[in-house]
């Protein structure tokens, strides 16, 4: 794409009041059609063909759990990998359950593996009175799932720059099952959904009560 298209886009469109683009045609990107759509590779083309049929079809009706096992299920994976936090292992164990029982092979990896001391790398422990603390590791989470040969890759829970890292080592697609909030149970909206926290955080609307 030209320096000038995107030059033209504002690239703000959280602040946008009408988002004309969805349904009026409206584009201010001063990119094409044309050229947006030769931007998508074929297997790229091949995952926005099976979002947009998980989404059409069971729009409003189905979890992110069951919607994951039908975008693989549409895609022909056969091999998910779950990374996930130690501190979520028991809904770990779970959502591998479900995913084995809807005929998937589920590989699993926590984020504690290979059990590296965080001294090992001068890293802050939540526990300095601990002699071990091991670090979160998860450039070997998405190496380990790689290695056993998986074709979509389920981040769940890993803290904020770790998954940036499982997400920038894997080799394949990634997707997210839930996020790490520790202060919210891990639905990090809730603060934008409660009034409490946005006036906490400094960002009420004004006029807002």
């Amino acid at each position: 794409m030209t320096k000038t298209a995107h030059s033209k886009c504002k690239a703000h469109c959280a602040e946008c009041r009408h988002h004309g683009c969805y349904t009026r045609a409206l584009n201010c990107t001063g990119i094409k059609c044309e050229e947006a759509i030769a931007a998508y590779s074929e297997e790229q083309r091949r995952i926005m063909e099976a979002a947009a049929w998980v989404e059409g079809t069971y729009y409003s009706n189905i979890t992110r759990l069951e919607e994951i096992a039908l975008f693989a299920g549409r895609m022909g994976y056969k091999k998910l990998g779950l990374a996930f936090c130690i501190g979520l292992n028991q809904e770990a164990h779970y959502i591998a359950r479900y995913y084995q029982q809807q005929g998937f092979e589920c590989l699993s990896v926590c984020c504690k593996n290979c059990s590296v001391p965080k001294s090992a790398l001068k890293l802050t422990q939540v526990k300095p009175e601990l002699e071990h603390e091991a670090m979160c590791n998860p450039v070997l989470q998405a190496r380990l799932l790689a290695e056993k040969g998986t074709e979509l890759y389920i981040s769940c829970g890993l803290c904020v720059g770790h998954d940036a890292l499982f997400n920038q080592s894997c080799p394949g697609p990634v997707t997210s099952i839930a996020v790490k909030d520790r202060l919210l149970s891990h639905n990090p909206l809730g603060a934008v959904y409660s009034r409490y926290w946005r006036r906490k955080l400094g960002i009420m609307d004004e006029g807002e009560v």
